[in-house]
């Protein structure tokens, strides 16, 4: 009964400008405009910040492959390579290219709380963590941070280092070489960003939530949404299999999203991730998409929203069980 609407897009992530340079236009002529979710333009050097001030410089998503040229790069090295990382209020999603990783179709996302390390009310640097083996642990930091805006285009550079050896925590890809000095694009925020404020359903709607209940027209309930069907290998159970017992959702404001279900000691045992869009102007309908080409398009109606919980359905969701509507309900993380 699990897998629903997001296993359709499973580890299909594809890194879709959205017609950058007019929207980052459309942002640099309206960055006056009031919004309630942080700034999107923050610009500065980190380390001349204080924690606040910081959070609002790193926000976004940066898109490590959006160039080919020496200042902005994602560093490929060894088949493995950066995409992008994005940070939300309180946590980061990192998406590595890594052919290695070929049970993930040679993606591996990192996604965990963040850190802002201070030191007499400066930042001095940004610590990474992610759960491993139901422990939350550090595996990178980054220095050296400064965003800068250009024609009305934001970049960001910084030194990056990992903690641990990241093939110790599954990602086939050399230490050594992934570490150093990077540069980004800021991938331009939703037009629904520059406007939001409290009341409306796109500033209710981003943060990270945890799924609360689950219903489908076929009679699929919440009680059975986590099973342990991929536990199993020819009807023989894998012991060192951990079943997934909860599922979080994050839906971030520059338009991707990831939903994860996790295993009862945090570690992430499905992963989808992709991009939303609202379809109409009231925000009571989104599309979400993935896949290759972003050629996976399923449809939703918000049932309710509040600054906690949200409900939604999919429509005339199709796969090899057939077509049925899903319910989803979700209560805000803390």
């Amino acid at each position: 009964m699990k897998k629903k609407i997001f296993a359709s897009l499973i580890f299909l992530f594809l890194c879709c400008s959205k017609d950058s340079d007019d929207q980052m236009s459309d942002q640099s002529q309206t960055a006056e405009l009031v919004s309630a979710i942080t700034d999107v333009n923050a610009t500065g050097k980190v380390s001349e910040q204080n924690a606040e001030q910081a959070k609002k410089t790193i926000f976004g998503k940066w898109n490590l492959n959006s160039s080919i040229n020496s200042s902005k790069t994602g560093k490929k090295i060894d088949g493995c390579s950066y995409n992008f990382i994005e940070f939300t209020e309180n946590d980061y999603l990192l998406n590595i290219s890594a052919p290695g990783s070929i049970e993930t179709g040679g993606i591996v996302v990192i996604y965990g709380n963040y850190e802002l390390i201070e030191v007499d009310e400066k930042v001095t640097k940004v610590i990474l963590k992610t759960f491993y083996d139901g422990t939350e642990i550090d595996i990178a930091e980054i220095t050296d941070i400064e965003v800068v805006e250009t024609d009305g285009q934001l970049d960001i550079s910084f030194s990056y280092g990992f903690i641990i050896d990241i093939e110790s925590i599954g990602i086939p890809c050399n230490n050594e070489e992934m570490e150093g000095d990077f540069s980004a694009d800021k991938e331009p925020a939703m037009e629904e960003t520059l406007t939001a404020d409290t009341s409306t359903n796109h500033y209710k709607i981003v943060g990270t939530w945890n799924l609360s209940n689950y219903s489908d027209s076929e009679g699929g309930s919440f009680s059975s949404y986590f099973d342990d069907d991929e536990c199993y290998e020819d009807g023989v159970l894998d012991p060192d299999c951990s079943p997934a017992t909860s599922a979080k959702l994050v839906i971030s404001t520059f338009g991707t999203y990831i939903y994860m279900e996790l295993a009862a000691d945090e570690n992430i045992v499905f992963v989808a991730i992709g991009n939303w869009d609202w379809v109409n102007a009231e925000q009571t309908e989104f599309t979400v998409t993935g896949g290759p080409g972003n050629a996976i398009v399923n449809s939703a109606t918000v049932d309710s929203i509040t600054d906690t919980q949200i409900s939604f359905t999919f429509i005339n969701v199709e796969d090899e069980d057939g077509t049925r509507n899903e319910t989803y309900t979700f209560v805000k993380a803390g």
